[in-house]
């Protein structure tokens, strides 16, 4: 078994009650089986209070006002610090501890919804390093994975990882290039010529982001649509389709959104306030480049299962692209004040709110693949 994660991955320890949020709200913590029996045949005077706040049919802790009934006024666990921390459920063993499974091969991430694990992501300025490693396990076997397209994906995303990772050029040609070879790809396996892929690989790689790959974004872009639009059609294409995990998350979006919308009447208006952002608030190049990094490595890969591959591009450009204007609305909103605890809040809320529910992480991905919204053209010209 192959074990990849990134090397930042063993800096991560619980900060418990110095967090300036919880893990154990606005989602439903599902119990491992393991985990089940221990809670069942538990004794002494913890074991009422595990039986009564246990949904024994849903396998998941009950839930008061989308907290864990288990987390007490100080939000920490009692499970914890009533029964030790060999009685906590994998999920809240492991978290903020992510794993992608696929045959032969485990891929570790830090999940951004927690405050911590963004802090340490979001801090990293140096390229970030992936470091593969052999152990020893059983050998385990899918039914019907396909060899050949996880072969091509893994390259491809090699490949996708020195694009973002390019700082020789601007960030927004490399989330082109990105567009780009996503599109590409998915036509290939679309046609059923993923065959090709190699070759289309090698003509990226040779047009780099040179003239003629400028030229051929410059006839993709959908030049007759508004991009102020498009923008805000992002947002209102989006969030009405999304199950809310927190209270309050629609109020903030429109109070961080609103001060950027209303303050910009052209996109020359745009534009120059988000230079006037990014000049008062350099790292966001670097940052930028991260948080690619972050949806591309999580996520990419698993479209050995649902062949969802531009689908899986576009949510790292997408997403990336909603941070960017919650963080220039909270900028504007703070009377032109931002700094690096201001977007690690940003980035935990709204990975929170998307990640963990899988039926937005579905719905999101359906929208990117079915709306018009999100088609080549319109995302290359935002």
């Amino acid at each position: 078994m192959q074990i990849t994660k990134p090397t930042f991955y063993n800096e991560f320890s619980c900060i418990a009650g110095s967090c300036p949020d919880t893990c154990c709200a606005g989602w439903q913590i599902m119990i491992d089986q393991n985990s089940l029996k221990k809670y069942r045949h538990c004794k002494g005077a913890f074991r009422n209070r595990l039986l009564n706040d246990i949904d024994w049919k849903e396998h998941s802790f009950r839930q008061y006002q989308k907290r864990c009934a288990f987390l007490n006024e100080d939000n920490l666990c009692d499970i914890y610090s009533e029964a030790g921390k060999d009685m906590l459920c994998d999920t809240c063993r492991k978290y903020p501890r992510h794993i992608e499974e696929f045959e032969g091969l485990r891929e570790l991430s830090l999940s951004l919804s927690c405050p911590e694990a963004a802090r340490i992501f979001l801090s990293h300025k140096e390229k970030i390093i992936f470091r593969t490693v052999e152990k020893e396990t059983p050998e385990e076997t899918y039914d019907d994975f396909d060899y050949f397209l996880f072969t091509a994906l893994m390259d491809t995303r090699d490949y996708l990882f020195s694009v973002i990772q390019d700082r020789s050029v601007p960030c927004a040609l490399r989330r082109r290039k990105l567009l780009a070879c996503g599109h590409d790809f998915q036509l290939c396996l679309d046609q059923n010529e993923l065959f090709q892929w190699e070759t289309i690989r090698t003509r990226h790689q040779n047009s780099a982001f040179g003239d003629s790959f400028q030229k051929k974004i410059f006839k993709w872009k959908d030049a007759e649509k508004s991009s102020d639009n498009l923008r805000k059609s992002i947002w209102k294409t989006i969030i009405p389709q999304m199950e809310i995990l927190r209270s309050g998350w629609h109020d903030y979006l429109r109070d961080t959104l609103t001060p950027l919308y209303t303050s910009c009447d052209t996109e020359q208006q745009y534009q120059n306030v988000c230079l006037e952002f990014e000049t008062f608030y350099p790292d966001w190049k670097i940052q930028e480049e991260q948080l690619l990094l972050y949806w591309i490595y999580t996520y990419f890969c698993g479209a050995i299962y649902d062949e969802q591959i531009f689908a899986k591009v576009k949510m790292a450009v997408v997403c990336t692209f909603m941070i960017h204007e919650l963080a220039v609305g909270t900028w504007l909103l703070q009377q032109k004040q931002f700094s690096f605890p201001d977007l690690v809040s940003i980035c935990y809320r709204f990975s929170r709110e998307l990640e963990h529910s899988d039926q937005n992480l579905n719905k999101l991905e359906e929208l990117l693949d079915w709306e018009e919204i999100f088609s080549l053209g319109n995302l290359l010209e935002i």
